[in-house]
């Protein structure tokens, strides 16, 4: 895993939370108010106790339309910018010093081999799963896997709220555009993940969860592989984690940090943000 600036980010790969149309219409659903960016980009609005409105920019390099937000229908505006990798920031911008967004993002390019780029214990992994008769890997609905997610039996911190995201955001998926994964043992699931191809080129990961029995199965490798494989086969250049434990998150979080830097090729800052009262 290599740490690169955000300026070497791949233009084509974009931020699943700024470009997917359904994350567009889950926020939507939400309440926010959306502006349409070039390149099927967009920013969000949001009202706090109609006192003032929240402007957020996140991770595109487009200049927020001053002019347009002051002909809007609000009147007082924080505006939040965090440039995907814009460093030239005009002076009139403050930077912004208290969290308000992921600050940590990482990525792999995938490749046709890409188990080779993994770390041992994962290739290890893989290969234990590929010979054992009782495990295997299953694309399923959103009803199905909300329904073992409900029941599994985890220490997963937010469940609910994880749980609820998956549900809200599949329904306005038309295309088929997320995808349910869970990893039987004999007939029992033992770890499910749901990931979303956000554009024509990148895959980021949305929910997951792992029960008790996943340490001595290994499951969670087992998953992995199936969304890289699939990915392949349907054109996917990047896979992306979406975001990883950062400093302003808890510490009991860092376990999954670890384990996931095993499959992945880079790591990304987005620490700079900016923002200006209007």
């Amino acid at each position: 895993m290599k740490l690169i600036h955000k300026t070497q980010m791949p233009l084509d790969q974009g931020y699943y939370r700024t470009t997917s149309p359904i994350y567009k219409k889950y926020l939507e659903n939400c309440w926010l108010k959306i502006h349409h960016l070039p390149n099927n980009k967009f920013w969000w609005i949001k009202s706090i106790l109609w006192l003032f409105q929240i402007a957020k920019f996140e991770r595109v390099d487009e200049e927020p339309n001053i002019e347009r937000l002051k002909k809007d229908w609000f009147k007082r505006w924080f505006v939040i910018r965090v440039p995907y990798s814009d460093i030239n920031i005009p002076k009139w911008w403050r930077k912004l010093r208290l969290n308000s967004h992921f600050t940590t993002s990482w990525y792999t390019d995938l490749e046709n081999e890409y188990y080779k780029k993994w770390k041992e214990r994962s290739k290890r992994s893989r290969k234990k799963f590929l010979e054992n008769p009782d495990m295997s890997i299953k694309l399923v609905d959103t009803e199905t896997f909300q329904k073992h997610y409900k029941e599994a039996k985890t220490s997963q911190p937010y469940k609910s709220s994880f749980m609820k995201y998956h549900k809200t955001i599949s329904l306005f998926d038309d295309n088929w555009s997320i995808k349910n994964i869970l990893c039987y043992h004999k007939d029992k699931v033992v770890a499910g993940l749901a990931v979303i191809n956000y554009n024509w080129n990148s895959s980021a990961h949305l929910v997951a969860f792992l029960t008790n029995e996943w340490k001595t199965l290994q499951a969670w490798t087992w998953v992995m592989d199936y969304w890289f494989k699939m990915s392949l086969e349907n054109g996917i250049k990047y896979i992306n984690f979406d975001h990883l434990r950062d400093k302003h998150m808890w510490a009991d979080q860092q376990w999954y940090t670890d384990f996931k830097e095993n499959f992945m090729d880079y790591k990304v800052l987005f620490e700079e943000a900016y923002f200006k009262w209007i």
